[in-house]
């Protein structure tokens, strides 16, 4: 998309967050979306105005070279030498020369005191010394041809975030923030234990009854240090012909690196000054895998098995192991049991129906957590603040430098403890399962 489209889709989202918030009757669950559209929304904003400014660049130094190459209608015309046999001086013979083959027709002119070498295949050719000047050699005239310039920084856009805009988000005020939540962790065969400890019993009219309290705990979110820091040169943040900070502050600088390291960290962080990931939290189902550094169709079976049935699970699995899954067969070898509908119509996006990603942040194929399958909605993600950006040119004064920081304060953790038991005393289920390590 170039800049305009993308600002069209980012009002678009921003008039659905408008309508939603506007809407006494919207639910819960559409009001909980509303922070992962505005941060869509902003980012198609920021990248909106970085290919605005990289595009204006360009166009103003594509006029500035139409016009450096235009002709001068004031300039004289040559009305042939004063000495029809000799050059006056050097730069009279570089001039003739360049106006002989200047690349616009209608003002070339070819000097009659120009000889022309023979053609290489001319009688007579070998017997004369040849000097010639071009470009490609530095010290035989390609020193003086100029560089041509794009005002276009090229690079590959990171993948885009993957759990926040499926999370859900909570505001925090101060550093710490302390959510009750239900405990639902009981073990006791015969009873529900999505009530969080209250047993239910049956009894008969005038009967005693039997008391029970609910059992709940404490989800603790403490928001983690996350920063950048880059530095330029003070002629470069003036001479480039791209803005520093506009680059800085979109989805190639630092809002893409804060998006792509909190991302990180909901998956694979260890809880220990940063997020807690799912790969490594307590109430994450860890599905041993069938073969050594492979994944198979009984794998994904069994985490389907164990996943909380929830109908809104997303998968995440490793870019390495996209030919294993592709190739992978169900039943009488029918790979529509897990590609919908087919992998001949492109690489699928779904696994057993439910929406399927390629990321790099998880493992590689064979590890715990190359593949996830979980309900992000069970995450939550604490904000202390707004990401900020803030530049300087004391910090390194001496030797003409600005530099740049970007802060972002942030939590995050599911806020189940463990997984789920059912009734049976046996059988567990999560929101959040993965494919572990191989075991004999």
């Amino acid at each position: 998309m170039n800049w305009k489209e993308k600002l069209a889709e980012a009002k678009k989202i921003f008039d659905q967050i408008k309508a939603i918030v506007a809407n006494p009757a919207a639910t819960v669950e559409e009001k909980n979306k509303i922070e992962g559209m505005l941060a869509d929304a902003k980012k198609l904003q920021a990248e909106a105005a970085q290919l605005k400014d990289i595009v204006e660049n360009a166009a103003a130094l594509d006029g500035i070279l139409e016009k450096a190459n235009k002709p001068d209608p004031d300039e004289p015309q040559p009305q042939g030498p004063k000495n029809p046999e000799k050059f006056a001086d050097w730069s009279e013979f570089l001039y003739a020369c360049w106006r002989a083959e200047h690349p616009k027709a209608s003002f070339q002119w070819v000097d009659p005191r120009l000889r022309f070498l023979p053609h290489e295949k001319e009688p007579g050719h070998e017997k004369k010394a040849k000097k010639d000047m071009a470009e490609g050699t530095g010290s035989t005239g390609g020193f003086l041809v100029p560089v041509e310039f794009l005002a276009q920084l090229q690079a590959v856009t990171a993948e885009n975030s993957l759990v926040r805009g499926r999370a859900t988000i909570i505001r925090m005020q101060r550093r710490q923030i302390t959510l009750p939540a239900l405990d639902q962790t009981g073990t006791t065969a015969g009873v529900p234990h999505w009530f969080g400890g209250i047993v239910f019993h049956w009894g008969e009219e005038g009967e005693e009854k039997d008391e029970e309290d609910p059992l709940f705990r404490d989800v603790n979110l403490v928001a983690h240090k996350l920063y950048g820091y880059t530095r330029a040169s003070d002629e470069l943040v003036e001479d480039s012909a791209i803005s520093l900070a506009d680059f800085l502050a979109g989805p190639l600088g630092f809002a893409g690196g804060v998006a792509w390291m909190e991302d990180f960290a909901f998956i694979n962080g260890t809880g220990a000054g940063q997020p807690q990931g799912v790969i490594t939290a307590p109430a994450t189902i860890v599905v041993p895998r069938l073969i050594v550094g492979g994944i198979n169709y009984v794998d994904l079976c069994n985490m389907l098995q164990n996943f909380l049935p929830s109908g809104r699970g997303v998968w995440f699995y490793t870019q390495s192991a996209l030919a294993a899954l592709v190739q992978m067969n169900g039943p009488a070898a029918n790979p529509s049991y897990i590609w919908q509908p087919s992998a001949r119509e492109g690489v699928p996006d779904t696994i057993f129906g439910m929406p399927a990603f390629r990321t790099e942040k998880c493992p590689l194929i064979g590890a715990m957590g190359d593949i996830i399958l979980g309900d992000w909605r069970y995450y939550l993600i604490g904000d202390r603040q707004n990401t900020t950006i803030e530049t300087t040119k004391f910090d390194r004064w001496r030797y003409d430098k600005t530099s740049w920081r970007v802060v972002h304060r942030v939590d995050g953790q599911p806020w189940l403890s463990a997984p789920l038991r059912y009734q049976d005393g046996i059988t567990q289920v999560s929101p959040f399962v993965e494919l572990g390590m191989y075991q004999s």
